[in-house]
């Protein structure tokens, strides 16, 4: 790892950062990509700041257990604090728990059913499930496996995962050509709006939804058009895009990442 990489992210830092835990995130970020560790001068010539700067801080880190350092080699890694930290909370429920008041409004306010799927191996699992208010409509049951290529989620969820992940899934399903470009086309409009592959008269309506990593699931809703209909699809769509956003960054989704290369939900 060179000078310049670790500090080509600079122009990006905040203004008002902290100090003191710009340092530690600094050391952390670093840290987590060299897998024997580094020394203090190793680190100190890396990220470009003197020995006064990061000292204190590597020490106090070390004490807090989220480093240690190796007897023989002198040399500073990450512990597994960091992931202990991470998995004390479960993100499926996490995203379960953020999701469900949004997708109880987008029923309440469109009278469409909704869904929350993510990929599980070639299928989508819908997490969560929320009828329409109606006497009558059409819902997916939570906990149900559909194939990938049967559901917008899945279609949604691939269109913004990376290269690799596409491309793993086309060779895997042998989808025919012409399927890539679908993805690119749900990634330049930002959804998938199409007539259902299951269901005659279901129209799908489908929106990502992101973390701070990435894409991590889709909203859903098969619009059914009734006489008395509350919501047209086109506004039924609005909502489901700006409540996918609003999720999104309850999860650690930012404006900034949008900017950088995904459109926004």
């Amino acid at each position: 790892m060179t000078k310049q990489a670790a500090n080509n992210d600079d122009t990006k830092k905040s203004k008002s950062a902290v100090p003191s835990v710009e340092k530690a995130f600094d050391i952390l970020e670093l840290l987590a990509n060299v897998e024997d560790g580094l020394t203090m001068n190793e680190m100190v010539d890396v990220l470009g700041r003197t020995m006064g700067e990061i000292y204190r801080i590597v020490i106090y880190l070390t004490e807090r257990g989220f480093l240690v350092q190796h007897p023989d080699t002198s040399k500073y890694a990450l512990t597994l604090k960091l992931f202990e930290l991470s998995h004390r909370h479960d993100p499926t429920a996490r995203l379960i728990a953020r999701a469900m008041p949004i997708m109880e409004r987008i029923a309440k306010t469109t009278e469409q059913s909704c869904h929350l799927g993510v990929l599980n191996h070639n299928n989508v699992l819908v997490l969560a499930s929320v009828p329409s208010p109606r006497p009558a409509g059409y819902a997916v049951r939570t906990g149900a496996l559909f194939p990938v290529e049967r559901t917008s989620s899945g279609h949604v969820i691939l269109a913004f995962s990376a290269p690799h992940v596409q491309t793993g899934y086309l060779n895997s399903a042998g989808c025919a050509d012409g399927t890539d470009l679908r993805f690119a086309a749900i990634r330049e409009s930002g959804y998938e709006d199409t007539p259902s592959t299951m269901i005659a008269g279901v129209r799908n309506l489908c929106v990502p939804v992101f973390d701070n990593r990435g894409i991590t699931a889709a909203i859903t809703t098969g619009y059914i058009s009734q006489i008395d209909t509350k919501a047209s699809a086109e506004e039924t769509l609005s909502i489901l895009r700006t409540a996918a956003l609003e999720l999104s960054q309850s999860l650690g989704f930012g404006i900034a990442e949008a900017a950088e290369g995904a459109s926004t939900p």
